[in-house]
């Protein structure tokens, strides 16, 4: 079984287990009462003046393990909005990256950048509990869900008001949504066998996807140079975690990675 399908496993347990002990409707009444700051006017067009950074907040990663022994999310958000994030991505699985569902409010009173959260999401039911927590925007992935279920997603996603980040990492994922709208377009460089980054492949895909598709690229960004490459072939924006939670000064990691020093 590979590392995707056993999270996937994983949390279609787990999500059964909070639905049957959690109200739909006290759910779905919490996701109405939230107020979107939107993740879509953020990264709005292809090329862009500026680059634009969802700079991500994690304790480990399944390829790197532990990145950080006392993180302070508090503190790290305020230090990515320092460092000029556009946006802030929280992990909230709990078991392979040390996530949680509470960090997104901890985030959102201390910052007012958009939010996404990012997670395995396998059921409807998890896109009004990230509204519910005050998240901005949901990372879906391809190759977790079938075209109908994106579908499906992308309505419910629509109706409550939540911005989606679509991940791909491979141009047949690609093809599958291609003729979709309504979503970011997430590019990731990781292959979900090995976990393994190819920065090469991700640039080759970005060369077929449609030109009205914003796209940001995520994972394995680790400086200046990665970037670069990126924007002169029309990337939206960019999506990085490890190298930032693991910098000793995130703020200047960050101002390092737009250029600025």
């Amino acid at each position: 079984m590979t590392f995707l399908q056993t999270v996937v496993e994983e949390k279609r347990t787990l999500v059964k287990e909070k639905k049957e002990n959690a109200s739909g409707e006290k759910l779905r009444a919490r996701a109405k009462q939230q107020k979107k700051r939107s993740l879509y006017d953020v990264f709005a067009q292809r090329h862009q003046k500026d680059v634009n950074i969802i700079a991500e907040i994690k304790w480990r990663s399944p390829s790197q393990g532990l990145l950080v022994h006392n993180m302070n999310v508090r503190e790290l958000a305020e230090k990515y909005e320092e460092g000029g994030a556009s946006a802030i991505s929280v992990i909230t699985e709990a078991k392979h990256f040390s996530g949680s569902l509470g960090f997104i409010p901890l985030v959102k009173n201390v910052s007012c950048l958009p939010i996404l959260r990012k997670d395995f999401i396998v059921d409807a039911w998890e896109l009004y509990e990230t509204k519910a927590y005050g998240a901005d925007a949901v990372l879906l992935i391809g190759e977790v869900l079938e075209r109908n279920e994106i579908i499906t997603f992308l309505d419910i996603a629509r109706e409550i008001d939540l911005d989606v980040l679509l991940e791909v990492h491979s141009i047949e994922t690609y093809q599958k949504v291609s003729d979709m709208d309504g979503f970011l377009l997430g590019i990731n460089t990781r292959n979900l066998d090995t976990l393994t980054v190819d920065l090469t492949k991700a640039s080759e895909m970005l060369d077929m996807v449609r030109r009205d598709l914003t796209v940001i690229i995520e994972s394995g960004i680790e400086n200046a140079k990665d970037i670069a490459a990126f924007v002169e072939k029309g990337a939206s924006g960019f999506l990085v975690g490890s190298s930032l939670v693991a910098s000793r000064n995130p703020v200047k990691k960050l101002q390092e990675l737009r250029g600025y020093s």
